[in-house]
């Protein structure tokens, strides 16, 4: 690991304070100068009417398809307070972090795409269930919808929302240091909730290298206005870590 290459940097997280905590770690002990800036918050979803409902017909789903590991952590919790079990059922992982997080608990997947995009589950999906099968799909409130559309017609899909995620109402931006190396996405939410957040400020930062989990989110930071954009091939931390590193290593070249 060559940490030189972050030395003196300061790179702005953004990721929510509850998932930020590793990959501030991380890059600090690559050299960088790594400050929590958390645009959101997330929190657990209200069951409501809609949980019920699923729960009576718990075990009518053949499939359980999982998006992020927020997912993971509300839905299993939300499982484990009504006592029921994944058992007989199919599970699917939109990537490999979302698949450890199961893993942990013991649940096996069946199911993991070669890129870790919700498209790409969601057609591999579609030749994997037979028509009319029952697909449970945990998420949070701003997840798209892309499983259920790409199913409709064949699967009988339900969203259940596990968890929100939410403008930080707290956040100060003067906890923004006045030289920023770099900004670093996980979602396209954290650029949504950035903007949001520094207004008309918000000129001031499109120049800054703009590091993005995967392609959606440095879509919506084009979209945006940020002109540099840094996308990680892995849609990991591990990725954009790497990205990042590569990013400013072609400036010691």
């Amino acid at each position: 690991m060559n940490a030189s290459l972050l030395t003196g940097k300061t790179i702005v997280v953004t990721r929510a304070v509850e998932q930020s905590r590793k990959l501030l770690s991380r890059l600090r002990e690559e050299g960088a100068e790594a400050v929590s800036f958390p645009v959101m918050h997330i929190s657990k979803a209200n069951p409501g009417a809609s949980a019920e409902e699923i729960r009576r017909e718990f075990d009518a789903y053949e499939w359980v398809v999982f998006t992020s590991v927020n997912g993971v952590r509300y839905f299993l919790e939300w499982l484990q307070a009504e006592k029921l079990s994944l058992n007989n059922m199919k599970i699917a992982a939109v990537g490999r972090k979302t698949a450890e997080g199961l893993k942990r608990q013991g649940i096996y997947v069946d199911l993991i795409p070669e890129r870790f995009e919700g498209w790409e589950l969601a057609a591999l999906l579609k030749r994997k269930v037979t028509p009319g099968s029952r697909v449970l799909v945990p998420k949070g409130n701003l997840a798209k919808s892309t499983i259920k559309n790409t199913l409709a017609g064949k699967a009988d899909v339900t969203e259940m929302i596990v968890y929100e995620t939410k403008k930080n109402p707290v956040l100060d931006t003067r906890q923004l240091p006045a030289k920023v190396d770099m900004l670093l996405f996980m979602s396209p939410s954290s650029i949504s909730f950035f903007s949001e957040t520094i207004g008309s400020r918000l000129a001031d930062y499109q120049d800054v290298p703009a590091a993005c989990v995967g392609p959606v989110t440095a879509a919506k930071a084009k979209a945006t206005g940020f002109r540099k954009l840094i996308t990680a091939n892995d849609y990991t931390e591990e990725g954009i870590i790497k990205a990042v590193r590569i990013f400013f290593g072609k400036g010691k070249q």
